[in-house]
């Protein structure tokens, strides 16, 4: 029996698979795929043909190959060969000439077969037919090969073309499942994305969104934004590109920049056979789409998806990227104004909330002069107020070039106030010489840095230096244990801090010398005071008791007379000391309270002086408990200041006590003085000094309206409101720091 024959008769003993096999392309299987429905195809051939090898390949439109998908009776290593070998139109198209056409299939002599190409040796040593898989409208969708032995049967041709025809027919029906599958399918994920993006305004939630449908829908995904400065820097990803997230991706002369400046999308097939340039994502990426996200006609960043394997992407992939760019590119921007926004009114709360925090400041450090007590308070604000975890002050003593700690708060117990360091030493020392900020993020790298044992968690710490008119006073010392813990925010807001700091300061210890210079003319007044009272007498006694003693030798009748004035100058003496003692602690005061002290000492000095005083009281003296000697002290410098220089007949006090204020106003009808002009008389000068720094101490205020010729009024108003009345003052004056 000829082959030609044995092929026929294998034809009709095999008529029945025949039959059924032209109707496979009618019901199709939820699993049926092109290479599937193909490798039953060519098995189906190879039975009934009795061909020894049948092999099938698709044709790819884009680039006008034939790929291999599917074998029978082929050695598995040309079956990868056949795989990895795509067939380009060079080497097909001479193949088809006029003269091999059968029906609408061409024999192909194996003479004329080329070498050199896998499906050669899948043929040799026989004769290829070359039968077409057409699809609706006559498209060229792929090509079956047979290995054809015998003579030509032209029936047997075209039963294989019969098939062919219909399994054409069912690749198509396949292809536009799957097709439909898949825009099903791109559907469900940009309405899902669409749902999930638009129900938020958190930036986070969308960016993860969208990164975790780019990894459904390509296996992997990338979102990069671009910021004010027109860096593209990944906000988030997915694997293989998840190492990328907060890199920023160079945007020069490489695709990135061409999607930026054009505002399309690109496509690399193989970046690996391209330029070193087009290798964005590391050796690994073969292939990648970039598609920008667009807002307003410009560019607002990039989304990426990449593959291992060259040409991976078709155009629906592109497609489908650039709907998900155009989904997320609204919400996205929404989101960033948003956040945007939301940054900004956190800005101004945190303004609002520094704003407050000074405005405390302020308020502790002008409320008393004594810096003891006002720089621990003001130290416990910053540091409760603006949340650092360690606030150290430190004042400069010049004469020892050395920074001394007055005040500390925070995680460090304050133990270590009084701790003095040279100038030359640490952060603080350098920004005490310099006078300017020092700022170090990781006090590691410092080489002059000081640490101290406690604190060796410390990671970065803040230096603002405390200058007044030109000259530095001490430091304000920031310390945290993060790194680069503090922001030139912080630096910015401190330095005010240290502004208000230094004048407190500064008014702290011309405070103290004031007090020093009262307390000296205080003194020398005592002094004037007993030179021109006590001592006199005293010399006056000496010279009586001299003269008593000559007399009582030679003339023993005028000893009496003598001892008489001895005892009426020694009873004077005893008067003006205990006046000069009255002054500096007038018993009325500890015994019977304000009023009485006033009114025994106004008294007093109107006999002694021959003045008209008259004293008013207006509610309960017990409202000024604690407080009653610096405001007698006010009354009584006012009243001395008024026998020594108002040369005034006529005295009025008011005395004004309640539980709001204290009001003391003193009225004299004396010669009067001009209140702007140069002060001639010391003694009134240090007298209004002193009772001017005696209100402010007692938070008050003190007031003088004069004029020549017109007398004077003193008046001094004590809030008591806010005051403990248990608080009572020391009655001598308070010893200041001479930090």
């Amino acid at each position: 029996m000829t082959g030609s024959s044995h092929m026929a008769t294998a034809a009709t003993d095999r008529s029945l698979p025949l039959g059924d096999l032209l109707a496979f392309g009618d019901a199709l299987r939820a699993d049926d795929t092109p290479e599937s429905l193909l490798g039953e195809v060519v098995e189906t051939l190879r039975r009934i043909v009795g061909s020894p090898s049948v092999y099938a390949r698709l044709h790819d439109a884009d680039n006008e190959t034939l790929y291999a998908v599917a074998f029978a009776g082929i050695q598995p290593s040309l079956i990868d060969q056949l795989r990895t070998t795509p067939i380009g139109p060079t080497i097909y198209h001479p193949l088809l000439r006029p003269e091999y056409r059968q029906s609408s299939s061409y024999l192909i002599p194996a003479a004329e077969l080329p070498p050199d190409v896998p499906d050669t040796a899948a043929i040799a040593p026989y004769a290829a037919l070359l039968t077409p898989l057409r699809g609706r409208g006559g498209r060229l969708i792929g090509v079956i090969v047979l290995a054809w032995p015998d003579q030509l049967d032209l029936t047997m041709v075209r039963m294989v073309e019969a098939i062919a025809r219909q399994a054409a027919l069912a690749v198509e029906n396949v292809r536009l499942a799957e097709r439909s599958a898949r825009l099903l399918a791109k559907e469900q994920l940009l309405a899902e994305l669409g749902r999930a993006v638009g129900a938020t305004l958190d930036l986070n939630v969308i960016l993860h969104q969208t990164v975790q449908r780019l990894a459904t829908a390509f296996g992997s995904g990338l979102v990069a934004l671009l910021d004010d400065q027109q860096g593209l820097t990944v906000a988030v990803a997915v694997p293989p590109l998840i190492d990328f997230i907060g890199k920023q991706l160079p945007l020069h002369d490489n695709p990135l920049a061409w999607v930026v400046q054009r505002c399309q999308s690109f496509v690399m097939d193989d970046c690996r056979a391209n330029a070193p340039e087009t290798v964005l994502f590391g050796p690994d990426v073969a292939s990648y789409i970039l598609a920008p996200l667009r807002s307003g006609g410009r560019v607002i960043g990039v989304l990426s998806v990449v593959h291992q394997q060259a040409g991976a992407f078709s155009d629906e992939d592109v497609e489908l990227l650039e709907a998900i760019a155009a989904q997320v590119s609204g919400p996205l921007v929404s989101a960033r104004l948003y956040a945007e926004s939301q940054r900004l009114a956190a800005q101004v709360q945190r303004r609002a909330d520094q704003l407050a925090v000074l405005n405390s400041i302020a308020r502790i450090i002008t409320a008393t002069l004594d810096l003891r007590e006002s720089l621990p308070l003001a130290t416990q604000r910053i540091q409760q107020g603006f949340g650092y975890p360690q606030v150290d002050l430190f004042l400069l003593d010049e004469d020892a070039s050395e920074l001394i700690l007055v005040a500390s708060a925070g995680r460090y117990a304050p133990e270590r106030v009084g701790y003095r360091q040279h100038i030359n030493l640490g952060l603080v020392g350098r920004a005490a010489r310099s006078g300017q900020i020092v700022r170090a993020e990781n006090v590691a790298a410092e080489t002059d840095y000081l640490g101290l044992s406690e604190r060796l968690d410390i990671r970065s710490e803040l230096c603002v230096p405390l200058v007044a008119n030109g000259k530095t006073l001490g430091v304000l010392n920031i310390e945290s244990p993060q790194l680069a813990g503090l922001t030139e925010e912080d630096a910015a807001v401190l330095e005010t801090v240290a502004d208000m700091l230094a004048g407190a300061v500064e008014n702290g210890r011309l405070y103290q010398r004031a007090q020093q210079a009262a307390v000296i003319e205080e003194r020398h007044r005592l002094a004037r005071e007993l030179h021109d009272s006590v001592s006199q007498q005293l010399f006056s006694m000496t010279l009586t008791a001299q003269a008593a003693r000559a007399q009582f030798e030679r003339n023993p009748a005028r000893v009496p007379v003598l001892l008489e004035r001895l005892h009426e100058t020694a009873t004077a003496a005893l008067a003006e000391m205990r006046a000069l003692i009255f002054q500096l602690r007038p018993p009325a005061l500890r015994d019977q309270g304000l009023v009485a002290a006033v009114q025994h000492h106004a008294q007093h000095l109107a006999h002694r002086e021959g003045l008209r005083i008259e004293l008013n009281v207006i509610g309960d003296e017990r409202h000024v408990r604690g407080i009653e000697q610096p405001l007698f002290r006010i009354v009584q410098e006012a009243l001395n200041n008024i026998v020594k220089h108002a040369a005034a007949r006529n005295v009025q006090i008011l005395l004004e006590l309640n539980a709001e204020h204290v009001r003391i106003r003193i009225t004299d009808d004396g010669k009067g003085f001009d209140p702007q002009a140069p002060l001639s008389g010391e003694g009134r000068h240090f007298g209004l000094l002193g009772m001017r720094e005696r209100a402010l101490e007692l938070g008050g205020s003190f007031t003088v309206n004069s004029q020549p010729g017109a007398g004077t009024e003193i008046e001094v108003v004590v809030p008591l409101h806010k005051r403990n009345v248990g608080d009572e003052r020391s009655e001598s004056p308070t010893p200041r720091s001479s930090l």
